[in-house]
């Protein structure tokens, strides 16, 4: 199935309309706990730094009310949305995650409480307009469905991308809820497992539990998954939360080990075999691990092959590398890579993708440093960072700078971003870096730490 592109859809509403639902939502906010600033945000001490240590309980609190504004702008424009939409819950990971974030930043349950109720949500919708799944013209059951038209015809609407990316938002709350002994963890985590992880490991009617349950599984898996980097590092999120939440009718950690072997091991050589290649046959993707390469001034930095060229060392642009970055942080947290693969892409983001000489927040469109078009975006327009590169701040101290530097000029309306960058135009953006300022200076932030 084709790649969702990176533009958003735009919504569109009337005057009488957004603020309708302005109303709304500053009495959903009160109600839930979420402290609405009225007038301007907390300033910071102009004889100091921004990011000065006297400064930063003030810039703490000017976050978390920069994101409580933003918040209700977003939920405004998203008034009536319906969350059993493909491209809605493809989006809506990101927003589940600065809610997370927000939680973990501030101790305020009410973010969760958000969170909870936006998952349940999502999935009441998709639980109540099941949809057939199609398989070259034949029916493979009614299952719940985030529908996307733009592959009615293919599978009746289901999208294996969106799902994934959905799921792996809906198990970031399930995670943090599990953790606080909120009994709605268990309804999340059992849809993702039932209807979403099952709907596409028999989506092909020869594969059998027998097989998915074989000490050979994983050659049996991986093309079940679709071909795309994107969905097999969302899967191996899936598979390591639900082996978290002690989940065990599959081998859900040996999954998620091969696959974060598979595409995050360093590649020195386009013609060396992949781990376990003799095991899995013809099942090898070409793009298979990240490219090792040194730099004119020395250093190392990872090179992620672009899957949708057709040739394995071409670079992945900025924003679908988020992906690899977020699995890459999370298998380190959780000790399945070392210090190699980290600091390799460390220095994939300090030294390739952020170019300050270029403006402070300028980020390549190309993870190897090149800037060129990205579709209709300029450079430095698609270089997003926020929905998995900002996590390599938890690991070093000049990408916490500059992300708390991003988060608080996001608060002024990203003065000194590019125009036009989507790391300041996309609705979730200024959330997420917000968020994730928020959640770096918080006391009981835990950066990494995952969920």
């Amino acid at each position: 199935m084709s790649q969702v592109p990176v533009q958003p859809r735009r919504l569109r509403r009337s005057a009488t309309s957004l603020a309708a639902a302005l109303v709304l939502f500053c009495a959903a906010v009160a109600c839930c706990g979420i402290k609405k600033f009225d007038g301007d945000l907390p300033v910071l001490r102009p004889d100091l730094a921004a990011l000065a240590v006297e400064n930063r309980g003030l810039l703490h609190q000017r976050l978390i009310a920069a994101y409580g504004r933003d918040y209700l702008i977003r939920m405004a424009v998203n008034d009536g949305r319906r969350l059993n939409d493909g491209m809605t819950i493809y989006y809506l990971q990101r927003e589940l995650q600065s809610l997370v974030d927000m939680w973990r930043g501030t101790g305020n349950p009410a973010y969760l409480a958000i969170a909870r109720s936006l998952t349940l949500q999502a999935i009441d919708e998709a639980t109540a307009n099941p949809m057939p799944l199609i398989r070259h013209g034949n029916t493979r059951g009614d299952w719940p469905c985030f529908y996307l038209d733009k592959v009615a015809a293919e599978t009746g609407g289901h999208n294996q991308l969106c799902d994934f990316q959905g799921s792996a938002g809906f198990l970031l709350v399930a995670r943090a809820l599990c953790e606080i002994d909120d009994p709605n963890w268990r309804p999340i985590a059992d849809f993702v497992e039932r209807d979403i992880v099952e709907k596409w490991l028999y989506y092909q009617p020869s594969v059998t539990p027998e097989q998915l349950t074989a000490p050979s599984s994983f050659r049996t898996l991986l093309p079940l998954l679709n071909s795309g980097r994107d969905s097999r590092e969302h899967f191996a999120c899936l598979c390591l939360d639900l082996d978290g939440l002690g989940y065990d009718k599959y081998t859900y950690r040996t999954w998620a080990e091969r696959l974060i072997e598979l595409y995050l091991t360093p590649r020195y050589d386009p013609n060396e075999p992949a781990p376990n290649s003799a095991e899995m046959g013809n099942t090898v993707p070409s793009d298979w691990g990240l490219f090792v390469r040194i730099a004119d001034e020395g250093y190392v930095w990872l090179l992620i092959p672009d899957y949708g060229s057709g040739t394995a060392d071409l670079a992945l642009d900025t924003s679908h590398a988020n992906r690899t970055a977020w699995l890459a942080c999370r298998a380190y947290a959780e000790g399945l890579v070392d210090e190699t693969v980290l600091d390799g892409l460390l220095n994939t983001l300090k030294l390739r993708i952020w170019a300050p000489e270029k403006g402070p927040f300028h980020f390549n469109n190309y993870t190897d440093g090149s800037d060129g078009m990205l579709g209709d975006l300029l450079p430095g327009r698609g270089g997003n960072v926020w929905f998995g590169w900002h996590r390599l701040a938890a690991y070093d101290p000049d990408l916490e700078t500059l992300f708390l530097a991003l988060a608080y000029d996001l608060t002024n309306g990203g003065p000194n971003l590019p125009v036009g960058a989507q790391n300041k135009t996309m609705l979730n953006a200024p959330l997420c870096l917000e968020a994730w300022g928020t959640r770096l200076l918080g006391s009981k932030g835990q950066p990494d730490r995952f969920p």
